[in-house]
């Protein structure tokens, strides 16, 4: 028994011994690969957008972090207003001292940065990889997906007799809603400017001008933002407004819930939200990763948990759209169908001047 003992102890002995001399283990790491690898080596991500601050860090920056743990801390978010990240976008391209390395804006408020120069051509794969469809990217690589904003026509219940909701752009036209409508000033080419571009190579020229002169007759109340009409509806003050699906989604959660609802027409459209790579990014490898996630089901559920509409179809269906979009509607990219309102934005500010004022 004590030889057994004695053999025991010298074995114990040797082990602890081993294990004290024994180098002690390099913590485990998380190492990038492929395309990662040059994301990681830059080291930091700065975004310019029109998301709310506390959403974009506290919803967005953390899905993508659980994905690229290495990313933690690396992302710089400056939440600004849609013409302030155009016009610091191409003041900072201009004077060739870049900061940004990605824009996510509407898309009629980045037109002057894409045609300043201030956009870097960049193929997303992830567009065909994911079967987006036309008009939520710019086949010449300007701009990619980001995600949606379906415009509606917003009512309230309490002042508008049911047989009166509109159904079509032309019941618009009707004298009932003579100083009854606001709109966000067309000129602005926001969301009431681009709906009704859309509307016209559907129309031709002639039907369209009539549209539009019909509107305006009934003397509309232009607003600095489809926010603003949309508050106007709810408060009363008109009867009402084009908007935006957010709006009604986050007054549908108030307590009491406001009273108003929406009406989709044809054709029905969303207001795009795009992202944009920089010339001359700093860091131009970990903003392409970025529009990637951003683009894949990871990157439009966390736009979901936002309350914002994703921008693939069968994502938006599924979340903060389901229940909401009525069965057989589609939604296209606004104005998507008519080039020249991107092309030749000064045109078409000039041409709803003429016509509203």
């Amino acid at each position: 028994m004590t030889g057994a003992l004695l053999i025991l102890v010298i074995v114990l002995a040797a082990v602890a011994a081993y294990g004290f001399m024994r180098p002690t283990a390099p913590p485990v790491t998380y190492t990038p690969t492929s395309a990662e690898e040059k994301a990681f080596n830059e080291g930091s991500l700065t975004i310019y957008g029109v998301i709310d601050t506390t959403d974009f860090t506290g919803v967005i920056i953390p899905a993508f972090e659980k994905q690229y743990p290495w990313a933690k801390g690396k992302i710089n978010y400056v939440g600004l207003s849609p013409s302030e990240i155009s016009t610091r976008g191409l003041s900072e391209y201009k004077a060739g001292k870049v900061q940004a390395d990605l824009l996510i804006d509407t898309l009629g408020s980045l037109t002057s940065a894409l045609q300043g120069g201030a956009a870097a051509k960049y193929t997303s794969p992830m567009v065909s990889l994911m079967s987006y469809p036309e008009g939520t990217y710019d086949p010449n690589g300007l701009w990619t997906v980001g995600y949606g904003l379906p415009i509606v026509v917003a009512y309230n219940t309490k002042l508008v007799d049911p047989s009166k909701v509109p159904k079509t752009w032309d019941d618009l036209t009707d004298s009932y809603w003579k100083g009854k409508i606001a709109l966000d000033d067309p000129k602005t080419l926001n969301v009431a400017g681009s709906v009704f571009a859309h509307l016209y190579p559907i129309l031709g020229e002639a039907k369209w001008k009539t549209l539009m002169q019909g509107i305006a007759a009934n003397n509309p109340v232009l607003t600095q933002s489809a926010g603003d009409s949309f508050t106007k509806v709810a408060q009363g003050e008109v009867y009402l407004a084009t908007g935006l699906i957010n709006d009604y989604l986050a007054g549908k959660k108030l307590t009491p819930p406001i009273s108003v609802e929406i009406a989709w027409l044809q054709p029905a459209t969303t207001l795009p939200i795009v992202t944009s790579l920089c010339t001359g990014a700093p860091h131009p490898s970990f903003a392409a990763l970025f529009i990637e996630w951003f683009a894949s089901g990871a990157g439009q559920y966390s736009i979901a948990n936002t309350g914002r509409v994703p921008m693939h179809p069968a994502i938006a269906a599924g979340t903060i759209l389901a229940g909401v979009l009525p069965p057989g509607i589609s939604l296209a990219g606004v104005a998507s169908n008519n080039p020249d309102y991107y092309a030749n934005p000064a045109t078409w500010a000039s041409t709803y001047q003429s016509i509203f004022g």
